[in-house]
């Protein structure tokens, strides 16, 4: 896919062509990369004023959390989050938007990766999670995740 800027909006070629894509277009082409384990959707619409809010805080037992700036930051991430996670379905039950903020719901199933020190087998995991995202001129200003991290660490086997 090539990354291309229609209007404003990012999108890939085939996703909105010849169109402007909307706060929701973007978050669902975006979370469309997302459970193909495809992080360039998601980095074409972040630069070094995005702010990314982790469900889980800082000094949790996931490789993430907490709040995270420029587009060096949402890569560092992300990168843990990948790292940790195999995704295999990331599905809207709903998205809505107004004005530059948008919602989205999803159903989530990945795949988590123990590390090699807590034992290494793979695990299945499945969540709700809900996204709030401010989009502003096409880019994404800021992105926050919400999901019920003790529901993931026991299927994890952390607890």
């Amino acid at each position: 896919m090539q990354h291309v800027i229609v209007g404003g909006q990012s999108c890939y070629d085939g996703e909105a062509k010849g169109k402007q894509m909307t706060p929701a277009d973007l978050m669902r082409t975006v979370v469309k990369g997302l459970a193909a384990n495809d992080m360039r959707p998601l980095m074409a619409v972040v630069d070094d004023n995005t702010v990314w809010k982790s469900a889980a805080g800082v000094g949790n037992p996931f490789r993430f959390g907490g709040e995270y700036r420029t587009r060096a930051g949402i890569a560092d991430v992300t990168s843990n989050i990948f790292a940790a996670y195999t995704f295999l379905r990331f599905d809207a039950q709903e998205i809505v938007s107004e004005g530059e903020v948008v919602w989205g719901l999803f159903d989530v199933e990945c795949v988590y990766h123990t590390p090699k020190d807590r034992g290494g087998a793979d695990k299945p995991v499945r969540y709700e999670c809900a996204l709030r995202w401010q989009v502003r001129n096409g880019m994404l200003v800021e992105w926050q995740a919400f999901f019920d991290t003790l529901s993931v660490l026991r299927q994890q086997g952390e607890f």
